[in-house]
């Protein structure tokens, strides 16, 4: 008895799967397989556009460095402060500079001394030549002394400037309105100043985000259509629902290879209206060339190639099934295309070949 239930079980399951599995093949030429996607024709305003992906990037953006080297003792700001042109940003150790400053002082004081006793020493010295009570290499060597005098004052001077300016370079200030973007350094940490031998340490990113730009590159077979000033719209990939107008300001005067591609980079400055917006982030740009008003429209995937003439059908829903028609396309906007010959609003058409024209139109 337990054995005859056990294999009841069995074959209800059986059974039961094979229910299930009849439910899901289709069956004959009316199932789910064969059902074809359609599309009505209607009355759209259609924009043809040039796209693009790129990155948003800042109109001005700088690296700021230090012309020396040194520890950092105090920073005056953090990474999203606004700041404004020659505002303090951080200062560097002045200790070492600032005893060189006094000593270039004490080393020009010497030097004015100096001259003072060679002026003195040439006066009383060039009186007695006049007198002929000196001889001539004497007289000569007083004037010497004094040129040399001179001389030495003038490298004192230059050296206590040059050590004056380098203990002003001590304090970073800004070298633009802005916005402090990245904060690299920290507070005690010793940094290498920029020079001809060395890049230096970056210690932040000033850049102003109240007017950006993207950078795109557009197709060989495009770029020709496009022109400086002309309108542009860009939206963002984190931002959905959100579009900003700008213009082309830069269209690259030659060309540049994306892998097999030869592309133009161009770049579409616009202002910020949402805080959102920021540098680094994606964006689409569409720049549109060609627009068409109240114009008969199908998606782009109900219009095929007719392999015999060249041409463009679709094949339109009648009351016994699919026909056949040539149309004449116009302008698109990568998601619907003008119909201007050929079909009327209202009409369905279908977004795949009808399997009765498949064989006669591959």
């Amino acid at each position: 008895m337990k054995r005859a239930l056990i294999t009841f079980f069995i074959l209800a399951l059986i059974a039961g799967g094979i229910y299930g599995l009849l439910q899901v093949v289709p069956q004959g030429d009316g199932g789910p397989a064969n059902q074809i996607r359609t599309d009505t024709a209607e009355r759209r305003d259609l924009k043809s556009v040039v796209p693009a992906t790129g990155e948003v990037l800042p109109l001005l953006s700088s690296s700021v460095k230090s012309e020396i080297s040194g520890r950092i003792t105090v920073i005056k700001i953090e990474e999203g402060d606004s700041v404004v042109r020659d505002q303090e940003l951080l200062e560097l150790d002045r200790t070492s500079l600032e005893t060189r400053l006094r000593e270039a002082q004490r080393s020009l004081e010497a030097e004015k001394l100096r001259l003072e006793k060679s002026e003195r020493n040439f006066k009383r010295l060039e009186e007695l030549f006049a007198r002929k009570f000196v001889g001539e290499q004497e007289y000569l060597d007083a004037q010497t002394e004094l040129k040399l005098a001179k001389l030495n004052i003038e490298i004192s001077q230059a050296r206590l400037e040059d050590a004056a300016e380098d203990l002003s370079k001590t304090t970073i200030l800004a070298p633009h309105d802005g916005v402090v973007t990245l904060m690299g350094v920290l507070e005690g940490q010793v940094i290498s100043g920029a020079s001809s031998v060395s890049n230096g340490t970056d210690l932040l990113t000033i850049a102003q985000l109240n007017e950006l730009y993207m950078e795109a590159n557009i197709n060989e077979v495009d770029v020709e259509k496009l022109y400086i000033g002309q309108p542009a719209f860009l939206r963002f990939d984190a931002i959905p629902d959100f579009e900003v107008e700008g213009k082309i300001s830069v269209i690259a005067p030659s060309a540049r290879k994306d892998g097999n591609v030869r592309v133009f980079p161009i770049e579409v400055v616009f202002e910020v209206a949402d805080n959102r917006v920021r540098p680094g982030i994606s964006a689409t740009v569409e720049v549109p060339i060609e627009s068409a008003e109240n114009v008969v429209s199908v998606l782009l995937s109900a219009v095929f190639n007719d392999g015999e003439s060249g041409g463009s059908i679709v094949f339109v829903k009648n009351a016994t099934g699919w026909e056949r028609r040539e149309v004449t396309t116009g302008i698109n906007n990568l998601q619907h295309v003008e119909i201007r010959t050929g079909l009327e609003a209202g009409e369905t058409v279908a977004l795949s070949r009808p399997p009765e024209f498949r064989k006669s139109d591959d």
